[in-house]
């Protein structure tokens, strides 16, 4: 009997490290929303984005820039659409309906911005992080913070929350 109650000290004291190692673990890690633009990999910080969302049907709305795609009604509720590759670069895209939709909540905005592909949620260890990259230009390098190096690919930090303070994303009008 004594034996057996050793033996489950044992493994609660052994289940006790575990989670503090996983603690540890939890300190030196960050974690967000991978996605892929443009051939290169980025990564949004997890508060930004609200959902992903394959690509709904859409509604055009005249008189506005080539890379606003237009307006979808998600359950209930008014989602603007922005081909983001397009608005980044300034040249047409082709991804349009064949990508993913990241949806941002703002207080007073709900958008969704059209991607080549969403991998999911990626952690990466913070002793991996740079904070300036060379391979990025004009307007991506204006959104962008910093890249974490994971697996010989730079994955930059995509603040998508910036393109609220846009005034040229916000109105989209021509």
């Amino acid at each position: 009997m004594a034996t057996k109650g050793f033996i489950e000290l044992l493994r609660l004291a052994d289940r006790g490290k575990r989670r503090q190692v996983s603690q540890i673990d939890l300190d030196q890690r960050w974690s967000g929303v991978a996605f892929e633009m443009l051939g290169k990999y980025f990564v949004a910080p997890l508060g930004d984005v609200a959902e992903v969302i394959y690509t709904p049907e859409w509604t055009h709305v005249p008189h506005t820039q080539a890379w606003s795609c237009g307006i979808a009604n998600i359950r209930g509720r008014l989602l603007s659409i922005t081909d983001l590759p397009a608005f980044v670069s300034g040249k047409q895209s082709d991804i349009g309906r064949a990508g993913k939709v990241m949806c941002l909540t703002h207080p007073e905005h709900y958008c969704g911005v059209v991607v080549d592909q969403v991998f999911g949620i990626q952690h990466f260890n913070k002793q991996s992080y740079f904070k300036k990259s060379k391979d990025l230009k004009g307007q991506l390098d204006q959104l962008c913070q910093g890249y974490f190096m994971d697996k010989n690919k730079p994955w930059h930090v995509f603040m998508l929350r910036e393109l609220f303070d846009s005034q040229h994303f916000m109105n989209p009008s021509l």
